[in-house]
């Protein structure tokens, strides 16, 4: 299928979700979502006024609106039920997000931790009020040393009841391939076993618990640090117990998440629970993640053919677009559905 087979597909994905109404799990990496001030705690200084990415406060309303713009057409006529998001500064530009755009209609609450990345970003959790509530939540920290925490992303935990059932939601951002893909690959192995043991904890108290794990992982889904969280791949049987990617498919597709040097490759994943796949759990999911490549998310790939996420910048160029990376979604089915 060419890029722009992949735009009408997700068009026709659009029109048909519009028309069944159903929720949405979102993940999106938002590119960089920084606020306009020097944060003396994080090398943040390019995203100042004065700074090399001369980040102004029109360019960040900009980029805020666009963002809003990507989640309600992601949402498919329904504003999404959950969001996970990367790559964001602080909680201010998540409730200037969720507050000063379009994305107020919506009603989100915000679950975030400041973590100890260098650039100063994190993840984070948006949830509308009215579909979920929180019990609890967990920034889990990583060590790639024993006993040394690590700077670099945390991975966010959250509890949440919705509609009377009990989710679990984890929120990543692995560790970049900075140095190389091999040579950085022990990095995102530790903090795939990091949730993988807390997933196996969950999973020991409740095979059947309902467990949500999404992020961008800075790798495919037959990394070794994917298959330490999802070590099946047979899907011919979803067992309770185990974590499936309902995006390994893509690894085939000739499109992805994210774009480089002209070749289509997935790195943002939504990973779960069998039990929400096999028809045991009280919310069912799809049993395909969705890549949501809208028209207006594309530009032109000069350098190749066909088309790429319209990012922000690119290298120290304004772009004035949405993200390097699209969003990747799933659906929710509320009741027991047998497949």
């Amino acid at each position: 299928m060419s890029v722009k087979g992949a735009c009408l597909l997700g068009w026709i994905w659009l029109l048909v979700h519009v028309a069944c109404g159903q929720e949405r799990l979102v993940f999106y990496n938002l590119e960089n979502l920084f606020d306009t001030s020097d944060d003396p705690h994080a090398r943040d200084e390019e995203f100042t006024p004065g700074g090399a990415k001369h980040w102004t406060a029109d360019r960040y309303a900009d980029k805020l609106r666009r963002l809003a713009q990507a989640l309600d057409s992601v949402g498919g006529g329904e504003w999404p039920a959950v969001i996970g998001v990367a790559e964001a500064e602080n909680r201010r530009v998540l409730e200037d997000l969720t507050r000063k755009t379009r994305m107020a209609k919506g009603k989100y609450a915000i679950v975030h931790h400041d973590s100890p990345d260098v650039r100063g970003i994190d993840v984070a959790l948006l949830y509308r009020k009215k579909w979920m509530r929180v019990l609890a939540e967990e920034a889990l920290q990583v060590s790639y040393k024993e006993g040394r925490r690590a700077r670099t992303r945390e991975v966010l935990y959250v509890k949440g009841l919705a509609g009377g059932d009990t989710l679990h939601f984890f929120v990543c951002h692995f560790p970049s391939m900075v140095g190389g893909e091999k040579q950085s690959e022990w990095k995102r192995v530790r903090v795939a076993e990091l949730v993988r043991g807390r997933v196996d904890s969950l999973f020991a108290a409740d095979s059947g618990a309902m467990v949500v794990v999404m992020g961008d992982m800075n790798g495919k889904a037959d990394t070794r640090a994917q298959r330490i969280l999802c070590p099946s791949a047979d899907t011919a049987t979803y067992r309770t117990g185990e974590l499936y990617n309902p995006g390994a498919y893509l690894l085939k597709a000739p499109f992805g998440s994210y774009r480089y040097r002209g070749r289509w490759q997935t790195l943002d994943h939504i990973l779960v629970s069998g039990s929400m796949l096999n028809g045991t759990a009280p919310r069912q999911l799809s049993r395909r993640t969705v890549v949501y490549s809208a028209p207006f998310l594309l530009e032109e790939d000069k350098s190749h053919f066909g088309f790429k996420p319209f990012p922000t910048y690119r290298g120290p160029r304004y772009y004035g677009g949405y993200s390097d990376h699209l969003p990747v979604y799933i659906e929710v089915n509320r009741f027991l559905t047998k497949p």
